[in-house]
């Protein structure tokens, strides 16, 4: 209960900078919806097929993650992680958590629904048996110092963590708990 409260404190505090994108996927379809923020926030967007490896707001939200470049840090998670079999999980929990190699405090989380998915640092796959599914992914711009909060809030999901090349720091105990 206690870490319960201080988690709650934690995100009541958590100033998210920009609500990014939020992309659907219907079922049996390899095209989706996306809100994007900007000027024409408030309009759903037709995207182009997901399975297609450019030109869209998936790609565009994980571009850190699947370019294979030494400056993109990052913690990728995932209930059935790509490439490993069978794996037995306490958690339902899928996505990423980048820090942006470019922008002194600036980072970005990407929850999604999408099993396999994203492979890390080998270009952009979409799991071709999961187009028969409906799919969700929201991506939110943060502050590079507000991953420890995110951090605690994974602590209590225990996802499957498939990929961690972010550094030890002081500043983020709970994100160093996270990942060891």
């Amino acid at each position: 209960m206690k870490i319960l409260k201080r988690l709650t404190k934690e995100f009541t505090m958590l100033s998210l900078i920009l609500y990014r994108v939020v992309v659907y996927k219907a079922p049996a379809q390899n095209t989706g919806k996306a809100l994007i923020a900007g000027a024409n926030a408030n309009a759903w967007q037709s995207i182009q097929d997901l399975t297609v490896r450019n030109g869209h707001a998936v790609v565009k939200s994980l571009e850190h993650v699947i370019m294979a470049d030494n400056t993109n840090k990052f913690i990728a998670y995932n209930n059935i992680p790509p490439d490993i079999p069978k794996v037995k999980t306490k958690s339902n929990s899928k996505g990423v958590l980048m820090m942006n190699p470019g922008v002194q405090d600036e980072a970005s989380w990407i929850v999604h629904t999408i099993p396999g998915f994203p492979k890390a640092l080998t270009g952009y796959v979409f799991p071709l048996a999961e187009i028969q599914k409906g799919h969700l992914f929201i991506c939110l711009t943060i502050k590079k110092s507000e991953i420890d909060a995110i951090a605690m809030a994974l602590r209590i999901a225990t996802p499957l963590i498939y990929h961690n090349d972010i550094p030890d720091d002081p500043a983020r105990p709970n994100l160093k708990k996270l990942v060891n």
